[in-house]
């Protein structure tokens, strides 16, 4: 995204023989140019019309140069910002650059400093904006490419995965042992295929501010019914039990609960599938700090100090025969992180849970 051909440029000075020169010197070298004699009026002309580049003084009363840069950090990071003193020095040149300012002149300016100061900033804006713009443009096209990847995938799939229905049922006549066990194998293919391409296409979707928009106050105890609810048929069908812990109290999380809820119940559904036979799958909670900590544990192989390092990565895939038998995607534990670091927390796996795995999922409270 290019600058507009005549650049915005917002003037914030309480010395008002500076304000005049600046505006005089910049409207003839071509800017559009507003003025304002504090901090606070400076902050309201931003808001009603945000220029590509500010000059401010450091020193005014009231609302200083360096606090009107915190500000306009908050409000719109990619505006150029100027700091122009009459009392310059290096600790304070200093401490404008960390709070964002581009550039730093002493006053009185020659007309040649302020010239080149103003350009250099305004080709940092432009390229500020083209940043932004190819950034969008970029998430632009991964999202429609992932649908599309998804569509052109899935639909054969699922053709493939019907004709397949046809000799797995028998349905033109019996099949010798060998031939049905092929059959079988090549839909238990397909299937993992299948939901290998949802879970991308839905790790594709996950942003941090949907998730944000989406909160809502919910209750500890709701959570832990829903994930007990959801993981139910699991437990069941694999013979084991499920055991929750609730804390003595039940504080409210303001959380995206169908988000939260899949990221919990895929750390469930792993316990299942990893657990030993006939074995218990835990959910304990832990309050501590205005910070709920939710773990779920199995008694299965547990996951080794080297692979922890590296579980929530894309695709990780432990390469131990007992793990790696078991089928799945290694995208799931990628998504449940990126789903809990959006609700503000984190999620780890205890390397000291052995035997068994345990997941900490840790949520502000």
């Amino acid at each position: 995204m290019a600058l507009t051909p005549q650049a915005h440029i917002l003037c914030i000075d309480d010395d008002e023989i500076a304000r005049e020169s600046a505006q005089v010197l910049l409207s003839r070298w071509g800017y559009r140019v507003s003025l304002a004699e504090s901090g606070a009026a400076g902050l309201e002309l931003l808001k009603e019309d945000p220029p590509d580049l500010l000059l401010v003084d450091l020193q005014m009363p009231g609302m200083d140069g360096i606090e009107v840069l915190e500000q306009v950090g908050e409000m719109d990071p990619s505006i150029v910002c100027i700091m122009v003193t009459g009392h310059a020095t290096l600790q304070k040149a200093v401490e404008a650059m960390k709070q964002g300012a581009y550039d730093f002149i002493p006053k009185p300016f020659p007309p040649d400093e302020l010239k080149l100061a103003v350009e250099r900033g305004l080709e940092r804006r432009g390229l500020i904006l083209e940043t932004q713009a190819l950034r969008e443009e970029k998430a632009v096209m991964e999202t429609n490419f992932m649908t599309l990847v998804a569509h052109q995938m899935r639909s054969p799939l699922a053709a493939v995965r019907q004709l397949l229905e046809v000799p797995a049922s028998q349905a033109l006549g019996p099949l010798p042992p060998e031939y049905k066990t092929f059959i079988d194998r090549a839909a238990g293919r397909l299937d993992l295929l299948a939901r290998t391409i949802d879970t991308w296409l839905a790790m594709s979707r996950l942003d941090e501010e949907g998730i944000a928009q989406r909160k809502t106050p919910v209750p500890l105890s709701r959570l832990l019914a829903d994930l007990a609810a959801r993981a139910d048929a699991d437990v069941k069908a694999a013979g084991q039990d499920l055991v929750i812990e609730a804390p003595p109290s039940d504080p409210t999380l303001e959380v995206d609960l169908e988000s939260l809820l899949e990221a919990l119940y895929n750390l469930a559904s792993n316990a299942v599938k990893y657990n030993q036979e006939g074995g218990t799958i835990t959910v304990g909670c832990n309050l501590r700090g205005g910070q709920v900590d939710i773990a779920i544990s199995d008694q299965g192989p547990g996951v080794s100090a080297q692979e922890a390092a590296f579980i929530f990565e894309e695709f990780f895939r432990s390469k131990r025969p007992e793990v790696k038998a078991k089928p799945g995607t290694g995208l799931g534990l990628a998504i449940a992180r990126r789903v809990v670091r959006a609700h503000g927390g984190d999620i780890k796996v205890d390397p000291e849970s052995a035997p068994g795995a345990t997941f900490i999922v840790s949520l502000p409270g």
